[in-house]
C-alpha cells in the first residue's frame, strides 16, 4: 500500500500525537509499505520522520478548511498514487474532500484526545469524509458510538505502541541537585497539562518534604507564564521547567517518582513510559489512564485539577517506597507486554486492510446495484 500521513502542526511543537505519526509511519515502512507524510518542513516532526526514512511533503494548514490546500492535496495523493491517508481531526476536512476528489483514497481519522461528546461538526465530518477511525483508549471510542458510529470495528481501539530502550544510561540528576529525590513529569508546557495545579501543590509539598525537586521536560506557549507563577508561589527553587529534551528516556531512568497531573488525554504516552522502565508513577484519572493502569494496579490514580490530591499522594509515595517501587516494577512487565511497538503496528495494518476490503466491497455492489437499474 502506498499511504500518507497528514499531520500539520507547528515547527517546535512534539508530543504524543507527534510520537504516533513517527512510529506508525516508520512501523508501516518496516512491513514493505511506501510511506509518505505531508508536514511543515523544518518541523521537529519532519525531522524525526526524516531519521526514518519517509518520503516528505512540505504541508501546513492554519485552517480547518483551505480551498487552495484541499487542490493541493488532491495533487498529492493523485501524483503519489495515494492508496490511504491517515490524518487529525484538524486536517480531517481539507484531507477528507481531497481524498474523495481525485481517487476516493480510503480515509482514516485517528483521534488521540477526547472529542467533545456533543459535536454536530464531529458527527457530520465523521460521516461524510472517513472510512474509519482509530483510536487508542475505549472512552474515546464510547463518545464516538454516543454520536452513533456504532458499525462494527468502524471506531478501533489502537493501544498505543511504545519503543524500550533498555541499554541507554540513566541521567544523572545528583550533579546539580545533590541529595535531591527527583520527580519527574513530562509534557508540554500548557494549561490543560496541570502544572498549574502541580505548582498550587508544592508549598505543601515542600514544608513536609524539603529535599524532593520536580523536574519538568517540555517546551510549550506557557512555560514562561508557568515560571512566573512558580516565582509568585515561592517554590521556583523547587521545579524546573526545562524545555523540550529531544531524548527524554535517560531521565525517566534517572527519577525516583514519576508524576503525570494532566487535566484530560487520550492515552498518556510519557507516564506508559515511565511505567515501562519500571518507575512508580501518580497520575490522574482521566480518560486512558484506567486502561493504563488497570484500574489502578499499575499506577496511583488522583482526580484532575486537585492540587490537595497531588499532596496527598507524594506523601503516600514517600511513605510506603517499597509498596510504590513494586508497583513500579510489576507496571514495567504489563506495559511491556501489553503496549509493544509490534502490536501496534500489526494491528494498526490489519485495521486498514479490513477498511479497505470493506469499501471496495461496497463500491462493487454500488457498481452492480447501478447497473441492474440501468438494465430495467
Amino acid at each position: 500500500m502506498r499511504i500518507l500521513f497528514v499531520h500539520s502542526i507547528g515547527k517546535k511543537k512534539f508530543g504524543g500525537g507527534e510520537r504516533w505519526v513517527v512510529n506508525a509511519a516508520s512501523g508501516l515502512k518496516s512491513k514493505g509499505h511506501e510511506v509518505f507524510a505531508a508536514c511543515r518542513k523544518n518541523s521537529v516532526l519532519s525531522n524525526e520522520l526524516h531519521k526514518e526514512g519517509i518520503h516528505l511533503i512540505g504541508f501546513n494548514l492554519y485552517s480547518n478548511i483551505s480551498l487552495y490546500q484541499v487542490f493541493r492535496l488532491s495533487r498529492i495523493i493523485r501524483k503519489n498514487r495515494i492508496d490511504v491517508v491517515i490524518c487529525k481531526g484538524h486536517e480531517l476536512t481539507v484531507s477528507g474532500i481531497a481524498a474523495r476528489w481525485r481517487n476516493n483514497a480510503l480515509l482514516i481519522r485517528r483521534s488521540g484526545s477526547p472529542p467533545p461528546s456533543k459535536s454536530l461538526k464531529l458527527y457530520y465530518r465523521t460521516k461524510w469524509f472517513t472510512d474509519g477511525v482509530v483510536t487508542n483508549t475505549h472512552t474515546i471510542k464510547e463518545i464516538f458510538q454516543h454520536h452513533g458510529f456504532t458499525e462494527k470495528d468502524f471506531v478501533k481501539v489502537i493501544y498505543n505502541g511504545l519503543k524500550v530502550d533498555d541499554e541507554v544510561q540513566p541521567f544523572d540528576f545528583s550533579a546539580n541537585y545533590p541529595g535531591k529525590t527527583i520527580v519527574l513529569s513530562i509534557g508540554r508546557a500548557v494549561g490543560h497539562k496541570g502544572y498549574y495545579h502541580l505548582i498550587d501543590a508544592l508549598p505543601a509539598i515542600a514544608e513536609i518534604y524539603p529535599d524532593l525537586f520536580f523536574f519538568v521536560i517540555g517546551d510549550g506557549k506557557e512555560k514562561e507564564q508557568l515560571i512566573r507563577y512558580a516565582l509568585k508561589k515561592g517554590v521556583e527553587n523547587k521545579i524546573k521547567f526545562a524545555g523540550y529534551i529531544h531524548h527524554p528516556v535517560p531521565y525517566i531512568k534517572g527519577c525516583d517518582l514519576f508524576l503525570h497531573p494532566s487535566l484530560y488525554e487520550g492515552m498518556p504516552n510519557a507516564a506508559m513510559e515511565a511505567m515501562a522502565y519500571g518507575k512508580p508513577v501518580i497520575m490522574t484519572r482521566v480518560n486512558g489512564a484506567d486502561e493504563l493502569s488497570e484500574n489502578g494496579k499499575y499506577a496511583y490514580l488522583i482526580p484532575p485539577a486537585d492540587p490537595d490530591s497531588i499532596v496527598g499522594a507524594v506523601k503516600k509515595a514517600m511513605e510506603n517506597k517499597a509498596s510504590f517501587e513494586k508497583m513500579g516494577e510489576d507496571a514495567g512487565l504489563f506495559v511491556r507486554e501489553n503496549f509493544s511497538m509490534q502490536k501496534m503496528v500489526d494491528y494498526l495494518e490489519a485495521y486498514i486492510l479490513e477498511r479497505m476490503k470493506l469499501k471496495q466491497n461496497n463500491s462493487l455492489k454500488q457498481s452492480s446495484n447501478g447497473n441492474i437499474r440501468m438494465d430495467h
